[in-house]
């Protein structure tokens, strides 16, 4: 074993039994590797990558578990603590934290350098996001970005022309381009839309825009960051979302919901139980929404041919700007087979997998130099999907990394689904937020 692995199973021998932490499984026998993941969307993918894994590994069959994303992650928490938790998981920065305190995780740092992975091919910012104390407890699987995602069909209706939402503006002051191109967009039963005198908004069958997001990853925090907000003081240190130019934007969103009543009502959209902003763009209940790229297969399978296309987010008072999330292939510290799950992981996360998922539309992928095969898979779908390269390269923010992800989400959650039903006021509910997260 290399040292990083046996210094993390003698670390997991003080929390968990000594049998657990001693056993290997490395009999040279057939392996078995539970591999868990969320997105059933990148199912054909992942079965396409594994198969051909399986051509240069015959012995190790890889067992696919899915759990959608709002049971996951309970679903893996309660099987580290019975120690029975999955081979190799998909992995996401906002647990990372925890997680690697906690010992669960593998660490990879010598496995990379033995078999001479060159962590050069990855962008920086995302490899070096899956490190904690010195250590490497992942690769990177793919990357996202939120851009603006739009019917064709409603532009049209609505004599809007395409060319011109690439150059969308807001301010929270009258809302700007942005805003009046949303209520362009939202039109009531009568065929009134938001800027009629007319306008009826307890009777509106096409609203300009959909909101639902559990943190603000696809909705608030992209306006955070086009109006200057950080999220946080530093990577791991305090929230900071109750500064007045986050506020802002938190009013902001609240006032699509509440002020200008273009998007879909909170009470249809509020998280945990909800619907996603698809759910009301595919039958066409919202024109528009705020989206991240992995949600691409959602929308090809939902919308015709030719009927949807993507643009950069609108700018906001200091530009234009996305969240950037990526996820990793983690490796259990407690698995029986060390070396056949990261004999998958350093395949997961290699240029032959990789080509493979981007060839098929999956997902941005984790290595830089197949970015553009991506854009050219869903160029020959007929959609232009650089709108999310664009939003990378303007004024960007990570997913929050913090011990405190758990509180920091759930009071989120529960604060700002009184803003956005008009029942709490912005600020007192960042401020709130702030008070929770940072006191864990």
């Amino acid at each position: 074993m290399y040292k990083t692995r046996t210094a993390a199973l003698a670390a997991l021998a003080l929390a968990l039994p000594a049998a657990l932490a001693a056993c290997s499984g490395d009999d040279g026998g057939p392996v078995t590797l539970r591999y868990a993941f969320w997105d059933d969307n990148q199912r054909p993918a992942l079965e396409a990558m594994i198969e051909a894994f399986n051509e240069e590994h015959p012995d190790i069959e890889v067992e696919l578990e899915q759990n959608p994303w709002e049971d996951y992650w309970a679903g893996l928490d309660s099987r580290f603590a019975a120690e029975e938790a999955p081979d190799v998981f998909w992995n996401h920065v906002s647990r990372f934290p925890t997680y690697a305190a906690n010992g669960v995780l593998l660490p990879i740092t010598d496995d990379i350098e033995d078999d001479g992975v060159d962590p050069a091919i990855y962008p920086e910012n995302l490899y070096e996001s899956w490190q904690y104390e010195g250590e490497q407890y992942g690769l990177p699987k793919d990357w996202d970005s939120i851009a603006l995602v739009y019917r064709l069909d409603a532009l049209e209706a609505a004599g809007i022309d395409p060319a011109t939402v690439n150059d969308l503006e807001w301010n929270p002051v009258d809302g700007g381009t942005y805003v009046e191109f949303l209520q362009k967009l939202t039109v009531d039963a009568n065929g009134n839309n938001a800027l009629s005198p007319d306008f009826d908004p307890e009777n509106v069958v096409q609203y300009g825009t959909a909101m639902s997001s559990n943190t603000g990853q696809t909705d608030w925090w992209n306006y955070a960051v086009q109006n200057g907000c950080s999220l946080q003081t530093e990577p791991w240190g305090d929230y900071a979302i109750d500064a007045p130019e986050c506020v802002e934007a938190i009013q902001f969103t609240a006032d699509l919901y509440n002020k200008w009543h273009v998007a879909v009502p909170a009470e249809s959209t509020n998280q945990p139980n909800g619907g996603v902003p698809g759910d009301y763009v595919v039958p066409g209940q919202a024109a528009t929404t705020l989206d991240g790229s992995w949600m691409l297969s959602f929308y090809r399978d939902g919308l015709e041919p030719g009927s949807w296309a993507v643009a950069d987010n609108p700018s906001g008072p200091v530009g234009s700007g996305t969240v950037i999330n990526g996820l990793s292939n983690a490796i259990y510290a407690g698995t029986d087979h060390p070396d056949e799950a990261w004999e998958l992981v350093k395949f997961l996360g290699s240029e032959e997998a990789q080509s493979i998922s981007t060839g098929m539309g999956s997902v941005w992928p984790g290595i830089s130099s197949l970015n553009q095969g991506f854009a050219d898979y869903w160029a020959g779908e007929g959609i232009d999907v650089t709108g999310f390269q664009t939003a990378a390269e303007g004024t960007t923010t990570g997913y929050p990394l913090s011990m405190n992800d758990a509180a920091f989400g759930t009071a989120a959650m529960d604060e700002f689904n009184q803003v956005w039903l008009g029942q709490k006021d912005a600020q007192e509910a960042a401020e709130a937020v702030v008070a929770i997260a940072n006191a864990e």
